[in-house]
């Protein structure tokens, strides 16, 4: 045996390559092992100023931010690489599979273009395929309001109407036959927050109805979910507890409803309705507000969004709105706080390849504030590019 094929044998010692339906697989140990992900740029211009004076997320738009210069910015910040992991199997043992995905999204981007390092999923779970039971440790999607809207936009619709996102969780999934009932203990705050005195709560209700009139693969999905959240902060000392005691923590809670439809094989349409409390670590719910008096009323608002799918050959177009409303009885803001937030969104994207697409998106963003401040006044246009591997 020569050098070259010695080094190769001692390299694979213990980890075998395979390839099944063109997805590469490493076998280490019996685990399986495969790579996934995309590169992706977003080209940004915006004719005036959003939440923070930075382009890379404008969930919302300052007061009078039409008289402001307009902002030009670009980031391959939504790169995405992944890992999912299954086995190793054993007969009569539950299957077990976990996931590792991250990006380069955490925060604005500092002037060098560098991204900040994310983890988005990292997990592990077990599922009893007899009783169709699945036990998820790590963090992972929400699960209330677990579909996306159709957008370039890296913010999505957040503040706008949507509020599902990932967060650490334990959840206990239950398949029914199309049925599916989960609960999950989860994590309520965010690194910027203290740690909270208990955990916070979610459970959903789903079911995936196969839609023939729109293809064999097509599905109708419609989903109910909430959640509940003590929103009291962990003191770090007794003189932190004692503080406590003068002040009034308001939970946090949703109820959401979601539905996609696929009208035709060409066309689909989805959407989703909440109603809730103190939601701003839920997708920047709330347009991204919380209590600020110390009262037992926290800042109630009600929002969703909607969107239209169309493919035809190598093009699709998507188009929709998203809508957050403060409640005016139950705001518990300060004045000149946001209280109605409007985006409303649409996208053309052409396939170049099965792994390649090209994208334009224009989206405005209306945001009122309270006590008869300038409205906020937003245009954004965005250009995207997104090269897959699977």
């Amino acid at each position: 045996m020569n050098k070259a094929k010695l080094s190769l044998a001692l390299l694979l010692i213990g980890t075998s390559f395979a390839v099944a339906e063109d997805i590469p697989v490493i076998n280490a140990g019996g685990t399986k092992i495969s790579l996934y992900g995309y590169l992706q740029l977003n080209a940004v211009y915006e004719d005036g100023v959003g939440e923070n004076g930075a382009v890379h997320y404008s969930r919302w738009a300052r007061s009078a931010s039409n008289k402001a210069d307009g902002h030009f910015w670009m980031n391959p910040n939504s790169t995405r690489l992944g890992f999912n992991f299954s086995g190793p199997q054993t007969e009569g043992k539950p299957e077990v599979s976990g996931k590792l995905e991250t990006d380069f999204n955490e925060g604005n981007p500092d002037r060098r273009n560098n991204g900040a390092f994310r983890i988005r999923h990292s997990y592990g779970q077990v599922k009893f395929k007899d009783l169709g039971l699945t036990l998820l440790l790590g963090q992972s999607s929400d699960l209330i309001a677990p579909l996306g809207a159709p957008t370039i936009n890296q913010a999505g619709l957040e503040g706008a109407g949507s509020l599902g996102t990932r967060r650490p969780q334990i959840r206990l999934t239950e398949a029914v036959g199309p049925v599916e009932i989960a609960v999950a203990v989860t994590n309520d705050r965010t690194n910027a927050d203290s740690n909270a005195v208990k955990p916070a709560f979610q459970g959903s209700l789903g079911a995936k109805i196969p839609a023939s009139w729109a293809g064999e693969k097509q599905s109708v999905q419609i989903v109910l979910s909430g959640h509940y959240a003590f929103s009291e902060p962990a003191a770090n000392s007794e003189a932190e507890k004692e503080a406590k005691k003068d002040r009034s923590y308001p939970t946090s809670w949703s109820g959401v409803a979601s539905l996609s439809v696929p009208v035709i094989s060409i066309l689909k349409l989805s959407g989703e309705m909440f109603y809730g409390q103190e939601l701003k670590r839920y997708n920047s719910g709330s347009i991204g507000l919380s209590n600020q008096n110390g009262s037992a009323n926290g800042i109630q608002s009600i929002g969703g969004w909607g969107a239209l799918e169309l493919k035809l050959g190598d093009f699709a177009v998507a188009g929709g709105m998203g809508v957050e409303d403060i409640d005016n009885d139950r705001r518990a803001v300060a004045t000149g706080a946001r209280d109605n937030n409007v985006a409303i969104f649409g996208n053309l994207k052409y396939n170049a390849s099965e792994t390649l697409w090209i994208g334009l998106e224009y989206t405005n963003i209306k945001t009122e504030y309270r006590d008869d401040a300038d409205k906020g006044k937003l245009n954004r246009f965005e250009l995207g590019l997104n090269y897959a591997f699977k």
